[in-house]
């Protein structure tokens, strides 16, 4: 559907199928570094036996669809090297959203996306200075999960989705 039009058609409820809109409300960095214990398998080891973790925790709540409007959502933005690989052989998704019961957990939903570790320094200045919203586009979706095939950050919305946003 094209996202350019004036006429209000972001307002469907069909047009977020397969698609997540969330608003940004906090952010956090996460940086650990440390000895790999024996049992650490050798795959997860950095240089050898390094345990090795950075990314973004980021915090929101979901703006559409419908369905999840209004939810709470943890993002963990999660880097990978130059080793990963993608497509049809390789990793066919570039994250996970999981979908989990209010009543047994403290968020209703989570996500795991996956991002270029060069990306970092960018992520950090601009979640830090303009970013508000989480594009999130989904496949395979069922009650549990679905697999994500793209994402992306923005600091404004589109005009069409302003009825999303203002709660229409």
């Amino acid at each position: 559907m094209d996202t350019d039009r004036d006429d209000g058609i972001a307002l469907d409820p069909s047009f977020f199928d397969g698609r997540f809109l969330v608003e940004i409300e906090a952010w956090d960095g996460n940086l650990h570094v440390g000895l790999s214990s024996d049992s650490t398998p050798q795959e997860y080891r950095f240089q050898g036996g390094l345990n090795y973790v950075c990314g973004f925790q980021i915090d929101g709540r979901v703006v559409a669809p419908q369905a999840h409007r209004a939810k709470t959502i943890r993002l963990w933005l999660s880097p990978f090297g130059s080793d990963m690989r993608f497509g049809p052989d390789d990793l066919d998704e570039v994250g996970q959203l999981r979908i989990r019961r209010p009543k047994r957990h403290e968020l209703d939903l989570s996500a795991t996306l996956l991002m270029p570790e060069a990306a970092l320094p960018v992520a950090a200045t601009c979640l830090g200075s303009v970013w508000k919203y989480v594009h999130i586009w989904t496949f395979d979706e069922d009650a549990e999960r679905a697999s994500v095939s793209a994402f992306s950050f923005s600091s404004t919305v589109h005009k069409n989705l302003d009825g999303w946003i203002a709660g229409g």
